[in-house]
């Protein structure tokens, strides 16, 4: 493992949720790794520029003696591909020192949600069979080789590097930890008060919220009750106090 590959596994990871999530997340004790198919960016897993060009270049090459009509290699890609997307599943966290302003935004709205934090150590641990991998951003297809459905998971595109995200990624393959599959996604068991360290509450709510996070909290994993705080976002400059 590289150094900077292991300086991202060796850090907090976060993940944004609504409030909605994050109450199935605490009530069935269980990690939700959602379909690369149905993940928001239609890029996931893309074939694209130099690499689609490299999988073209070198399609399968055709007997002399075979009367069997050969699948055009677009055709043949775009096949396995969709393959791909459709038996690759992928839990998104975040590798971070602190809470991210733009993650609180997208994946939480205005003022709904929480950030569970983790340590990675405990995650990486926690599931057997279960790969954790950091995100590289660069440009689609840039990657001249022959592509794997982990190879094309790990890579986004520029524009979405401030996510700094690390991916639990799944295939139907995997052997190890024991995994539900469901239609759009599969799950693990997940044990909150052994893998989170805390629960922020996002920084534009109101009390309401913490109200029913710490309900919550108290009610299905009482020993995280201590671990539930305001986001840090929420604490305002020494002499606006």
């Amino acid at each position: 493992m590289d150094e900077a590959v292991s300086t991202q596994l060796d850090r907090n990871l976060w993940r944004y949720m609504s409030f909605t999530k994050f109450l199935w997340l605490i009530q069935n004790r269980k990690l939700w790794f959602s379909r690369a198919d149905k993940l928001n960016d239609p890029w996931e897993l893309a074939l694209a520029g130099d690499q689609l060009e490299h999988v073209i270049l070198r399609r399968p090459i055709r007997s002399l003696q075979s009367d069997v009509i050969e699948e055009p290699i677009l055709d043949r890609a775009r096949r396995i591909n969709k393959l791909w997307r459709e038996t690759t599943y992928i839990s998104c966290w975040s590798s971070s020192d602190h809470e991210s302003y733009a993650l609180w935004r997208i994946f939480c709205g205005s003022t709904d949600g929480v950030a569970i934090c983790a340590p990675s150590y405990n995650l990486t641990r926690a599931f057997q069979g279960v790969s954790w991998y950091p995100v590289t951003y660069d440009a689609p297809g840039t990657e001249i080789r022959t592509p794997s459905p982990t190879g094309l998971a790990t890579r986004k595109r520029l524009m979405f590097q401030y996510e700094r995200e690390v991916r639990a990624i799944i295939t139907d393959g995997m052997i190890g930890t024991p995994v539900t599959w469901h239609e759009f996604g599969c799950t693990c068991d997940f044990d909150p008060e052994l893998l989170i360290s805390s629960i922020a509450v996002h920084p534009e709510a109101d009390s309401t919220l913490m109200d029913a996070v710490v309900r919550v909290v108290r009610d299905y994993t009482p020993k995280l009750s201590d671990n539930v705080a305001w986001s840090k976002m929420r604490e305002p400059p020494p002499l606006l106090k």
